[in-house]
């Protein structure tokens, strides 16, 4: 614990002894996105309160959706035992500690809209896996109203394939216990969540690393209707034994309001069910005719924890 201490206040004052100007405690508090929006590492973070009550809140990259990380104790750094601390902060640290890591996140301002995050990790988990730094820029969200665009009268059947995806090394994508919960992960990537679904996230592995997936995509995040995943941008073919798969042909697919709800139907084979999302219906059937998808495939049925689809 006393080296831990050690580590995280040496990192903080070289942080500070390079820190090239003063800051008052508002240029910290806020909300802010990294610059980057590709990033792997922190991509949000809220800081809160004053000078003598701080509060970090931090976000990292995660699927389909960003990690909370939550809200911790946040300190500020004067340039010496007499200044004031509201109007000379020079730098902002918080810890966040998991089951198999520790992360030092100090930031120091860049100017009254950005912040620079060195961010230093440290596993524990006796993994051998090297403890890394990072940096991040991060630019200021002014709070305002959005504006609501005008409705479009006229709206188009089929819509260009506007796709989201997020790519990782099948390679190295690996299997990890995160706080009870079995999770594919790549890296500090965390993909897919199994719960404690052991059996399931093994066999989900497998069958990522069998087709060499590397892209992971969506259609209408958050809380996305509809997935798939890529093959060097292209659908996965070529059966897997042991798979449990249901076919459709992407020739006579339609989509269809049926009692209420927005479908993809084969025929009288309900494929996909959107509910009252027509647009993203209509999204996912384009992405289905673009990659040539004749198979749904699931792990775990009912109740799937897992689901891909291929050629």
């Amino acid at each position: 614990m006393k080296k831990t201490i050690l580590s995280a206040t040496l990192a903080i004052m070289f942080l500070l002894c390079h820190s090239l100007s003063y800051a008052a405690i508002n240029q910290f508090t806020g909300h802010w996105k990294n610059i980057d929006s590709n990033t792997r590492g922190i991509t949000t973070l809220k800081i809160t309160g004053n000078a003598n009550a701080l509060k970090m809140h931090a976000w990292g990259k995660c699927h389909p959706n960003d990690c909370d990380w939550g809200a911790v104790k946040a300190y500020a750094y004067a340039p010496n035992v007499s200044a004031p601390m509201q109007s000379s902060a020079r730098a902002v640290s918080a810890i966040y500690t998991t089951s198999f890591s520790q992360t030092l996140v100090v930031v120091k301002a860049i100017d009254n809209n950005k912040l620079r995050a060195e961010v230093f990790t440290r596993f524990s988990d006796n993994s051998n896996r090297s403890n890394y730094t990072a940096t991040y820029t991060f630019k200021r969200q002014l709070q305002v109203a959005p504006i609501k665009p005008m409705p479009i009268p006229v709206k188009p059947m089929m819509p260009a394939v506007r796709e989201d995806c997020i790519s990782f090394n099948p390679a190295t994508t690996t299997l990890r216990n995160v706080d009870g919960r079995w999770t594919i992960v790549d890296g500090n990537h965390w993909m897919f969540n199994f719960g404690d679904k052991k059996a399931e996230a093994m066999k989900a592995l497998r069958i990522i690393k069998h087709y060499k997936m590397n892209q992971s995509c969506f259609v209408g995040r958050p809380d996305p209707s509809f997935t798939y995943l890529l093959v060097k941008g292209k659908a996965p073919k070529k059966r897997m034994q042991g798979e449990d798969c249901v076919s459709f042909n992407p020739n006579t697919i339609e989509v269809k309001k049926i009692n209420g709800r927005w479908k993809i139907v084969d025929g009288s084979h309900w494929i996909f069910d959107f509910e009252n999302k027509e647009d993203e219906a209509r999204t996912a059937f384009a992405i289905i005719k673009k990659y040539g998808f004749t198979r749904t495939c699931y792990v775990g049925r009912p109740n799937a924890s897992f689901i891909y689809l291929r050629k």
